[in-house]
């Protein structure tokens, strides 16, 4: 008991709280407190205890003998360093080595051990080697892979590591010693396990049907991430349509997009080539299809369809679905009688000379192409852009523009076409894929502008460039607001050289007619209207010779008007729109304490579910007779005047709804004001650069 006292003394000294008897004369002991013991002749170390990381196995001898007198020492015994014996435990982690290596250091007798980490850039490389070499000598072979003819030696640690198929077929039972794949072809097996052991593999599309199917099969994501991209890298005219075909058969929707956009992309060569030819006609009806096919014009797409018609005399019975797909309203009447008609189907068949007739009807009856909108009336292939209309530049500030300008994202702003006259206050509306301007001033008269209105309303055409003048309003108007709703055209209030206006007038496109609708309370001018839940929202504007904040709303199915919540700031020469669920007013003028113009940079927003206006992030530039517009789920205020600096301004302001923030982007060619703006569909570049160069874009009256 003497010896397992003395044992327990020696713990308790160095505080240990947790210690375990092992027989009569070991006991377990920390290892941190075994290395620290430099001063007492420590225990003898003979290993860890069990499963407890942190202990060691300590062990004295105590021998019972008489009493003797001690002799003395010679100082080097004194000084001699405590004999320690350990014995290696091959299970100590990294985490643990370092704690070992970073423990000492306690003066003169001591030293510091640092850890560094080192590492081999080769092991993973060196290792695959060694474990693909075994393979081949069959050595540690622990599985067998069996298919109809062949067998192949593997690793199961090797395979599952790899594939979730294995990892989880050895997980249920780890004994298999042979798995049956007869339905996975040799040269796929040797594909995927050349893979599994290097690495690499070489892909080719003559062989990537069976690497696929093998890789699906044995779930091995990272293999087919590998030939998805392979895949992606390899379209080229020739093959798309293979690689496409190879996509939908295994389930991979990125490739399949991928050839999918190519085919669109370059549609024109594709079909010029032998492989075009053997398309399916659902393959090529899709195609015909699809709104983003980019082609010269729609002329081309149905030369294209044709090709494929008469390739083959059985396709004829697809004529009529194969060319249901053609948007011949997007062909002009010229080319329809000099390219279409001649065609022997056309006539011919009677379901094809109904898609011509259609067609021919569609031109001739241009007042009424609203009512006979369709897909095979609607551009393909083209982009929603920025447009600015007419206006005032500040470097030829005496003269009015008639410019129509877009914003194309690559190359900056163009010109797109003229208007029939020079216009400044205009109005501008995009209905049913035209844009239509009214109204405004002809001549630039600061002092009176209200005398040089017109009435004004023309129509643009994107697709064939052209212009058409329509029927005038009933009553000059400038400083007005227009706005479409079901079809219709609404132009309210505004002012003239008789003054100020309380009335609105309707367009009615199908009869080329406008009709007055219920007159406002008070005459108004200067305004802004947005659509808001199926009413015309009217807020601000000039009313009594002062800045108004009085909002109301026209209701078009009963045509009546009623007062809504004013808006917080009065205002005049502002604007106003409607994005998502809510409707937004920004920017304007008003009287400032000494009854000066100020320029007003708060923003307010409508809710029509509660009917309450609330502020939003304020403009960085204060604007009046700017134009707005909403693009890509942003707002967009364009140009004006600032009052502050009494400067025309090119600025371009972008509200993010997201955000609750505005943003300068960009900026117009030349600062103008009394600009309109809007956001409409034109045709992709090759498209304009066709029509521009065989359509005029003079003005057609009807």
């Amino acid at each position: 008991m003497n010896g397992v006292r003395t044992v327990l003394n020696w713990v308790e000294t160095r505080h240990v709280e947790n210690w375990i008897l092992q027989g009569e004369w070991s006991v377990s002991v920390p290892v941190s407190l075994v290395l620290q013991a430099t001063t007492t002749h420590p225990p003898q170390l003979l290993g860890r205890v069990g499963d407890v990381s942190s202990y060691w196995v300590v062990s004295i001898k105590h021998t019972m003998a008489p009493k003797k007198k001690s002799t003395k020492k010679n100082k080097t015994e004194k000084n001699e360093l405590p004999k320690i014996s350990i014995v290696e435990d091959t299970t100590i982690d990294i985490d643990q080595l370092n704690h070992l290596n970073t423990l000492y250091d306690s003066g003169s007798n001591g030293f510091r051990c640092t850890a560094t980490e080192v590492s081999n850039p080769n092991h993973g490389n060196i290792l695959l080697e060694e474990i693909s070499r075994m393979r081949q000598e069959r050595l540690f072979s622990d599985l067998t892979l069996s298919t109809k003819n062949k067998s192949f030696d593997v690793h199961k640690v090797v395979m599952a590591a790899c594939s979730d198929y294995f990892r989880n077929m050895l997980k249920k039972d780890p004994s298999i010693q042979c798995v049956d794949v007869n339905d996975v072809s040799p040269l796929g097996l040797t594909t995927v396990i050349t893979y599994a052991y290097t690495g690499r593999l070489s892909l080719s599309l003559y062989t990537i049907g069976c690497t696929i199917a093998t890789a699906t099969q044995f779930q091995m994501c990272t293999l087919i991430n590998m030939c998805t991209d392979f895949l992606i890298q390899e379209i080229n005219v020739e093959n798309c349509m293979y690689i496409s075909n190879i996509a939908g058969t295994y389930g991979l929707n990125q490739v399949k997009e991928s050839a999918k956009k190519f085919i669109r992309e370059n549609f024109l060569e594709f079909s010029e080539n032998d492989q075009f030819m053997k398309l399916t006609y659902d393959q090529i009806s899709d195609l015909l299809m699809d709104d983003s096919l980019q082609l010269p014009s729609e002329l081309t797409a149905f030369q294209i369809a044709m090709k494929w018609l008469q390739f083959d005399s059985k396709r004829v019975k697809h004529a009529a679905d194969l060319l249901s797909n053609i948007r011949f309203g997007t062909i002009s009447a010229h080319d329809l009688v000099s390219y279409v008609q001649p065609i022997p189907c056309m006539m011919q068949d009677p379901d094809c000379h109904r898609l011509l007739v259609n067609a021919m009807n569609y031109h001739l009856l241009p007042h009424q192409q609203n009512s006979m909108q369709s897909r095979r009336t609607k551009l393909r292939g083209g982009q929603k852009v920025l447009l600015t209309v007419g206006g005032r530049p500040a470097l030829t500030e005496k003269a009015l523009s008639r410019d129509i300008l877009y914003r194309d994202p690559e190359n900056g702003w163009n010109k797109l076409a003229e208007m029939p006259a020079k216009s400044f206050n205009q109005c501008v509306v995009v209905m049913d894929g035209f844009l239509y301007v009214a109204g405004g001033e002809d001549q630039n008269d600061a002092r009176n502008q209200a005398k040089h209105a017109v009435s004004s309303l023309n129509r643009y055409d994107p697709r064939f460039n052209t212009w058409f003048h329509l029927a005038s309003m009933l009553q000059r108007r400038t400083h007005f607001s227009m706005c479409a709703y079901n079809g219709l055209l609404f132009a309210i209030g505004g002012r003239n050289s008789d003054g100020p206006l309380l009335s609105m007038e309707c367009y009615i496109p199908s009869t080329n007619q406008w009709q007055m609708k219920a007159r406002m309370d008070v005459a108004r001018c200067c305004h802004a209207s947005a659509l808001s839940d199926g009413k015309i929202l009217i807020t601000g504007g000039y009313i009594n010779n002062g800045y108004s904040r009085t909002v109301c709303a026209y209701d078009p199915t009963t045509d009546t008007w009623k007062d809504y919540a004013s808006l917080s700031t009065p205002r005049g020469w502002h604007c106003a729109v409607t994005l998502g669920d809510y409707s937004y007013v920004m920017g304007g003028s008003q009287l400032g304490p000494q009854g000066e113009r100020v320029d007003v940079v708060t923003v307010e927003r409508y809710n029509a579910y509660n009917g309450q206006w609330s502020y939003v992030a304020p403009l960085s530039i204060g604007v009046s007779t700017a134009g707005v517009t909403t693009l890509n789920d942003r707002i967009y205020l364009v140009g004006g005047w600032n009052e502050s600096a009494k400067k025309y301004k090119s600025c371009i302001q972008v509200y993010n709804p997201d955000l609750n923030e505005w943003t300068d982007e960009d900026e117009l060619p030349e600062a103008t004001v009394g600009v309109s703006c809007c956001s409409i569909m034109l045709p992709n570049n090759k498209l304009r650069e066709s029509r521009a160069s065989s359509v005029a874009s003079a003005a057609i009256s009807i």
